[in-house]
């Protein structure tokens, strides 16, 4: 079909903007002015003529006219974890005590009271909590728990998705006990008091058997992928990068590959091996190539290894370079830079991608480092590998995502050696919730106002790339690539302002989270949702912008982007969402 007297934000340098394009076999054939395009289409007719195909030659070529409608690429959710939505689930479905939004230890504890009283017989109680916050000033511990439910497990895990509590009930049923060691010391650790007595706190990994225990049915599995692979198409998604699941992989890979054989896989899937486990790096590569023979399809890749490197901020563990303000520590990685040298070595060798986690500016440093100095070891000056110093030509991408905090002298080293910066800007009206306040007291006053720069990055003329990173099923909302377009372009979070009078969500009244100055243009975050995805994924010959050649996707909105009350875009849902040229079905 042929489109015309539209609006086409093509994502390409050599064609910013254009009015009409023509789709042949699921590819742009043609983009131009209203008259280019429809001469595209007579001139087929007539090829079709001159070889004697009456038939082809007769047929009519469709033309969708848009009247002026704005069109823009597919989106490319770059990072965001749908497998492990639908293991996480939701909170407690009794809408009678929710527990998301907890603001104190008192509040916690009385909440899983009136839990256990409404449902006694229950074998197992695990649900979230609210922010970590909650409990800055006054700790909750195993007894605490203990207190109120003392011979059934509990979990009650913080909204961030990084730690827990447990009960005593909680840890004979997964096995930690007193003398269990850290996965990563400083990172993925058991707390323990003075005495070297478990307080029922763990962080980061060591939280994967409780994923575990929650493993749903293959039933349930099914429906949360549908359910959130629905909502994204309807918000324009037509790529996604899967970032890792850290449980029963096979189960969720096969579960993919049947949906996607079925036909009900409506967009590409990268897929990744996470590791989250020192001892899992040995044998990453080979599980990676594993799972892609076995699982990969035509909307199923697996070109990615990825790395749960560091943590997070808000529990001390994201590495830094300089100590966290409140506690003197530093946090800690998965394994040592000199061990992420040679595997990401090893990684190149192959040909593999790597996407690390890295909230931490030390976390970051560590990885630039070894791009480095692989970079260096694999190029003279003619561009060739140096074979003495045992190198090869570095050929892969490695993307850092999150990075909350970066020291200045790192901020051009993402452009200078080529690394993706990929960032979620919805956290960029405060991470979870986040005040100012509270990054002032892990980080001090300088650095705790310096955060989330990707606005900086994005001026340096790096690769920047944007994404959901939801971990759960509710609040859909937050998945939208258009809220994330709000919060990136007015660091403000529309949860955290004063509702209009109709209930509508307005971000205007909510606090703007600091710098004013790191917030983005919307020319600067359509561009991380589209061609710099897909230069993270590496598929940007075929995807990311509107350009002969190019596969068909495309977004059709009722208003232009550009037109739109920016505290208004979070609202936004496209008329009609296309994937290589065939429109998909809006739920």
């Amino acid at each position: 079909m042929i489109v015309t007297n539209a609006k086409v934000y093509t994502q390409n340098d050599a064609m910013p903007t254009a009015e009409a394009f023509a789709i042949e076999d699921g590819k742009f054939a043609c983009v131009g002015s209203n008259e280019e395009v429809r001469q595209w289409a007579a001139d087929r007719a007539k090829a079709a003529e001159a070889t004697g195909d009456a038939k082809a030659a007769e047929a009519a070529v469709p033309e969708l006219d848009l009247g002026g409608k704005f069109v823009m690429p597919g989106i490319i959710d770059s990072h965001t974890h749908i497998a492990m939505s639908a293991f996480m689930g939701g909170d407690d479905d009794d809408d009678e005590f929710p527990m998301y939004d907890c603001k104190s230890k008192a509040e916690i504890l009385d909440k899983l009271k009136a839990m256990v009283k409404k449902h006694p017989f229950r074998l197992f109680y695990a649900m979230f909590y609210g922010q970590i916050e909650a409990l800055a000033d006054d700790p909750l511990t195993r007894d605490d728990l203990d207190k109120i439910v003392r011979f059934r497990p509990v979990v009650l895990m913080e909204n961030e998705c990084h730690s827990a509590f447990l009960n005593s009930a909680a840890l004979r049923y997964f096995k930690i006990r007193e003398d269990t060691p850290d996965i990563a010391p400083g990172l993925s650790r058991y707390d323990r008091d003075e005495k070297g007595r478990l307080t029922g706190f763990i962080t980061e990994m060591t939280l994967v058997p409780i994923l575990a225990a929650q493993k749903p049915s293959k039933k349930e599995l099914r429906f949360g992928i549908t359910k959130l692979l629905s909502y994204l198409i309807s918000r324009g998604v037509t790529t996604i990068f899967d970032a890792g699941n850290m449980t029963d992989e096979d189960m969720i890979f096969r579960t993919f590959k049947e949906m996607d054989e079925e036909g009900k896989i409506p967009v590409r899937m990268f897929m990744c091996h996470m590791l989250w486990h020192p001892d899992m790096v040995p044998s990453a590569i080979e599980e990676l190539k594993r799972c892609k023979a076995k699982y990969e399809t035509d909307n199923i890749r697996f070109e990615t290894m990825k790395m749960m490197y560091d943590g997070t901020q808000r529990i001390h563990t994201a590495c830094m370079v300089e100590p966290y303000a409140d506690t003197g520590t530093s946090g800690g990685t998965l394994i040592s830079e000199s061990e992420l040298l040679e595997f990401m070595r090893a990684l190149n060798h192959e040909g593999i991608d790597f996407h690390l986690h890295t909230v931490g500016e030390a976390a970051m440093r560590k990885v630039m480092n070894c791009v480095e100095r692989l970079q260096a070891e694999g190029a003279t000056a003619d561009g060739a590998a140096d074979e003495a110093a045992g190198g090869e030509p570095f050929r892969i991408t490695v993307t850092c995502a999150h990075d909350e905090v970066i020291c200045l002298e790192d901020i051009d080293r993402f452009k200078e050696l080529g690394i993706v910066a990929n960032f979620t800007p919805s956290w960029n009206g405060g991470n979870c919730g986040s005040e100012p306040e509270n990054m002032q007291r892990l980080l001090g006053l300088e650095r705790g106002l310096c955060t989330l720069q990707s606005r900086t990055i994005f001026d340096t003329g790096a690769v920047v790339s944007f994404s959901s990173d939801e971990v759960e099923l509710h609040n859909l909302e937050h998945w939208s690539p258009f809220w994330g377009m709000e919060v990136g372009m007015t660091r403000q979070d529309p949860d955290f302002g004063e509702p209009l009078e109709d209930g509508t969500l307005d971000g205007r009244t909510a606090p703007i989270y600091p710098s004013v100055d790191e917030r983005l243009t919307l020319s600067q975050l359509i561009k991380g949702y589209t061609i710099n995805g897909a230069k993270q994924l590496g598929i940007d010959d075929r995807l990311g912008s509107i350009e002969v050649g190019k596969d068909a996707d495309f977004l059709v909105l009722g208003e232009n982007l550009f037109e739109v009350d920016p505290y208004r875009l979070h609202e936004v849902i496209p008329e009609r969402v296309y994937v290589k040229g065939r429109v998909q079905s809006i739920v």
